[in-house]
């Protein structure tokens, strides 16, 4: 994939790019990640005839830092910018984790920007107070640097949590440590956003929400489509983590042209 820049009002947008087909998709990175995590998977579709595009939201990968924290909404915004910087009129979405929450609303507010889009395993809980309540939990902290270093084991602690191959969840710790504080920052916007049931209700546009099997959630996930999105197509990565676009590229290749070929 290429790399480029696209000026937005709060400064410079960093994204990857690959591919001249006739199919825009945008590819968000999840939280504490960067554009990186799509280098791979990119360029497999634009083999496939699609024009691709990985952007590094503000504070993360070598976009500039957001002038403030930013809620869903304020990410929502930076990407729209992205889109009328490079004169992208509409696109497919493609979101992992707390991004999967961002281009629900993407959808819901920008309906007339959004070819499809493909969510995988949007984030929420039953319990709406108890998940705001996650903010607050130490795993949520930003990390200070610490003159010893020692601040670098807790990156790779919070990078290793899925069980990948080591070369994968570095590559995920490299993204964090560069982030700086900023790096939770997605996790804190999920946190402070509208829950999940109430956004696929007012979801239009018919997602494609994929669940990852190892988080063990996947009949919680399909019955909360089941309940709040009158029309929805439900499938599943097999032992997938959010990691996937890192560790097996093809397969998020492979779903994404399944329903958006």
């Amino acid at each position: 994939m290429k790399k480029g820049y696209a000026d937005i009002r709060e400064g410079q947008m960093h994204y990857r790019c690959a591919g001249n087909g006739t199919k825009n998709i945008i590819l968000l990175h999840m939280s504490g990640s960067s554009s990186d995590e799509y280098e791979t998977a990119g360029n497999i579709l634009a083999e496939h005839g699609y024009h691709v595009y990985a952007p590094d939201l503000l504070g993360f990968g070598s976009s500039d830092e957001p002038p403030c924290y930013y809620r869903m909404s304020g990410h929502e915004q930076t990407i729209l910018q992205f889109m009328d910087a490079l004169n992208i009129e509409s696109a497919y979405f493609y979101g992992n984790l707390a991004t999967a929450n961002l281009c629900i609303h993407i959808g819901i507010d920008y309906p007339e920007r959004v070819k499809g889009l493909m969510l995988a395993n949007p984030t929420g809980d039953k319990d709406p107070q108890k998940y705001a309540a996650k903010k607050q939990l130490p795993e949520y902290k930003t990390i200070i640097p610490q003159k010893d270093g020692s601040h670098l084991a807790e990156l790779w602690k919070r990078s290793y949590k899925y069980g990948e191959a080591p070369d994968v969840c570095d590559a995920r710790c490299r993204c964090l440590h560069a982030a700086g504080k900023w790096g939770e920052s997605l996790h804190w916007a999920l946190f402070d956003d509208t829950p999940l049931s109430e956004l696929l209700s007012r979801l239009k546009i018919t997602p494609i929400i994929i669940a990852y099997e190892a988080f063990g959630k996947t009949a919680y996930l399909e019955s909360l489509a089941q309940q709040t999105a009158c029309h929805y197509v439900f499938d599943v990565y097999q032992n997938g983590t959010p990691y996937i676009a890192r560790s097996h590229p093809e397969e998020v290749a492979a779903m994404i042209t399944k329903y958006f070929g």
